[in-house]
């Protein structure tokens, strides 16, 4: 019988797919290997990337407070030709050096809907309330130092009406990844925190929701810094996120299921503390494939003897950020 559904052709394509770099350790060795060789492909498979870091050349645009927390509008240097905008969410009287968040933001208005600047109620109810979004100006109340910056083709990284379509587009014909860049951006927004006075270098943590859980499973995975994650509203195989349902191109990854599902991308991890957030009511994910491949993570902890270190909140919510667990969790491993 002849077939004319595309989606069915890549479904039967994926299904006899099967990831080279898929976890399959049964030993500590075979985890170290596993680890350094899905590492390595996966730096290959972001792109092109700066040869060496440019120094940060950070500065101060602006200042104002909100609640107690002292918020200052900075910029630094990620590339020769390219810099980052974010705010820095600082507790108000900070005395030694306290632990740091790095706060990434999903598709929306960029850095200012984790924050929670809005101009009136309007703008409150329909970019802040409805995901629950401000979770970086409650990690500040809470006394952390939080970053949140703009990510490439969003907030003040849109200019020139690019978007996530067509900066990946120009970021594939010259050998780069929209995913490789933001993460590029994330590692120097580490930098940056582990730069100021005010902050332990030691004790830095990310969080996102959406695209931003995204940027953080990728960040975490591949940057050790990083000592514990929460990723919120992004989490299954790829097959459910990105072939059964059509998302946004800057989720993909040129050949990446090849080598790798997500949760073995997610399971570099470990043996670091990890919560996923998930609401039942998210359309964006199916709650069994949820269920079975947080299952597969489950396994990577049971090996390495830390099955302490993750964690999931299902909870009864859509596409949003839960916040029931992750405060706490944030507080217990920083």
């Amino acid at each position: 019988m002849r077939n004319l559904s595309l989606l069915e052709y890549f479904r039967e394509l994926e299904s006899r797919t099967e990831p080279i770099y898929r976890f399959r350790a049964e030993s500590i060795e075979e985890w170290k290997e596993w680890r350094t060789k899905l590492k390595e492909k996966l730096w290959k498979l972001l792109g092109e990337l700066p040869d060496e870091k440019v120094p940060l050349n950070p500065e101060v645009l602006e200042e104002f407070e909100k609640g107690g927390i002292v918020i200052r509008k900075v910029i630094y240097d990620v590339e020769e030709n390219f810099s980052v905008p974010a705010y820095l969410l600082l507790p108000g009287e900070v005395k030694g050096k306290l632990p740091a968040i790095v706060a990434f933001h999903g598709h929306g208005r960029g850095k200012v809907d984790v924050v929670g600047l809005v101009k009136n109620e309007v703008e409150y109810q329909v970019y802040i309330a409805k995901y629950n979004y401000d979770y970086a100006y409650k990690f500040a109340r809470r006394g952390y130092v939080v970053l949140a910056p703009d990510g490439r083709t969003f907030g003040e990284l849109s200019k020139d009406g690019v978007s996530c379509d067509w900066g990946f587009k120009m970021a594939i014909l010259l050998g780069r990844t929209i995913v490789g860049l933001r993460v590029w951006d994330a590692m120097r927004s580490i930098d940056y925190l582990q730069s100021l006075p005010e902050v332990d270098s030691e004790r830095i943590a990310c969080i996102g929701l959406s695209w931003g859980g995204t940027w953080t499973a990728y960040t975490t995975a591949l940057d050790d810094r990083v000592k514990v994650a929460v990723i919120s509203g992004y989490f299954g195989s790829f097959r459910d996120m990105l072939i059964e349902r059509s998302c946004c191109i800057c989720q993909y990854i040129p050949q990446v299921r090849l080598y790798a599902d997500f949760p073995d991308i997610v399971a570099l991890i470990a043996p670091r503390p990890l919560l996923i957030e998930y609401g039942i009511r998210d359309p964006l994910y199916t709650y069994r494939v949820v269920l079975e491949e947080y299952e597969k993570l489950k396994k990577v902890y049971r090996l390495l003897g830390v099955e302490e270190r993750l964690d999931i909140d299902i909870f009864e919510g859509g596409h949003q950020f839960s916040g029931r667990k992750a405060f706490d969790w944030i507080n217990k491993w920083l």
